[in-house]
């Protein structure tokens, strides 16, 4: 792959990445505001995207807006909010036509950081507030969202789960906001909201393709101009990872009752093990034998040899030290499912199951890594994840681990995982 990333700078209180790559004929910018998750903010968070794309002092309408960015060549753009491990993440992407492949043209690139300083920079503000009917319908909007993820009860029980084993912790914090939260929320308190997070937040810049690296950060020091100087506490790198590991004090089972026919099971485990551990590559592998595919273990017995789930898997965050199991049964093959689960998890603390999957799990992920770095948006993930756990990790090195991978490797990471929380969303009656 034919990748430079030049050396990171300090420049107007940005962190500058510029990843140089001369296999793309498009250019990627992306602004990412990261501050720890606050239970007092999320919510208005979660509306922030949606006010600032639809105008700013000089483009006062989202119709406006579209029309500078059809000005720039059809340069495309993106505002969202996600959450990793301890942190809130606001991103603002634009992705424009690389001016060395326009003829006459030798300043898009200028004007894509002149539009990307108005859009963060300078909104549009009306008496010290946002415009209020547009708040209004972003309020709607994330009211809408969040009741319809409450009636999906996949993903309720997943939250409840979160609910119940994190209590105290900031990854307990829903990330896509609460709904009694929504109606307090003001056009005034919303940019108040909005100047704190410009002036705390750690805000890293990524322009990623076939460009001049010099050029291009001597732009971003003459036309990213707006950030305000703000406080010395910004993030360092690693905020997103737990500080300490927990132990399981004492398994614990919640069950709920809904109208509902298929129930719920969500299985929360302690890994003792985050991202900075030797052992995270193996206990990677491991949660994708356990329920990673179709070739899995709990897919293959729970699922296709005794037909209990509609579907079953196992998930590892890359920035918690917790794994889930989860799966749609039917409310009596409760008990039978919880066994068939715990001596899946079994097998896999044992080493026990077959070459065949060990090495199809070790080949799956490569895969996916190796994916990732075909495309501009994963180089730039990838990079930012080294950010967000504080290593000089990369993909290649994750690769080469997986490949060297045996089955004492997975063994000794997953002896540490233990059941810690076990919510059971099943029908009325079946209390």
């Amino acid at each position: 792959m034919d990748l430079l990333k030049s050396a990171d700078t300090t420049i107007n209180n940005l962190n500058v990445h510029v990843i140089e790559n001369k296999n793309f004929k498009t250019v990627t910018v992306e602004l990412k505001l990261q501050t720890l998750v606050d239970r007092a903010t999320i919510t208005e968070r979660n509306i922030l995207p949606g006010v600032l794309r639809a105008g700013t002092k000089r483009f006062p309408t989202a119709s406006a807006v579209q029309d500078e960015l059809d000005d720039l060549y059809g340069a495309s753009l993106q505002l969202y909010q996600t959450v990793s491990g301890n942190c809130h993440i606001l991103t603002v992407q634009i992705e424009f036509a690389n001016e060395r492949f326009i003829e006459n043209e030798n300043s898009l690139e200028e004007n894509i950081f002149d539009f990307l300083n108005e859009l963060l920079f300078n909104p549009k503000i009306i008496q010290d507030g946002f415009d209020k009917e547009t708040v209004a319908q972003e309020k709607e909007k994330l009211r809408k969202n969040l009741k319809a993820s409450k009636d999906d009860k996949t993903s309720y029980a997943g939250e409840r789960l979160i609910d119940e084993m994190a209590i105290g912790e900031l990854y307990s914090i829903h990330p896509s906001g609460y709904l009694e939260d929504i109606d307090s929320i003001s056009e005034f308190g919303l940019y108040a909201t909005y100047k704190m997070l410009l002036e705390t937040a750690r805000i890293d810049v990524f322009v990623a393709g076939d460009i001049n690296p010099e050029e291009t950060r001597e732009l971003i020091g003459t036309v990213l101009s707006g950030v305000p100087v703000g406080s010395e506490k910004r993030l360092s790198e690693g905020a997103a990872l737990p500080s300490e590991v927990k132990l399981v004090e004492r398994a614990t089972t919640i069950r709920e009752t809904d109208e509902i026919q298929q129930a719920k099971l969500h299985i929360g485990y302690r890994t003792q093990t985050i991202f900075t551990d030797a052992d995270f590559e193996a206990l990677m592998i491991g949660s994708m034998i356990l329920g990673g595919h179709a070739g899995s273990l709990l897919f293959t017995t729970v699922r296709e040899q005794h037909s209990l789930a509609y579907y079953v898997g196992a998930d590892l965050d890359l920035y918690s030290d917790k794994m889930i199991i989860f799966c749609g049964i039917a409310p009596k093959d409760y008990e039978k499912t919880i066994k068939i689960i715990d001596e899946q998890v079994a097998v896999l603390k044992a080493g026990t199951f077959s070459d065949e999957v060990l090495e199809d799990t070790k080949a799956m992920m490569i895969g996916s890594y190796q994916q990732a770095l075909d495309g501009i948006g994963g180089i730039i993930s990838t990079e930012y994840q080294k950010i967000l756990t504080g290593t000089s990790k990369t993909p290649q090195d994750m690769i080469e681990k997986f490949k060297s991978i045996t089955r004492d490797d997975i063994q000794r990471a997953t002896s540490k995982v233990e059941r810690d929380t076990t919510f059971f969303l099943t029908s009325k009656g079946e209390e």
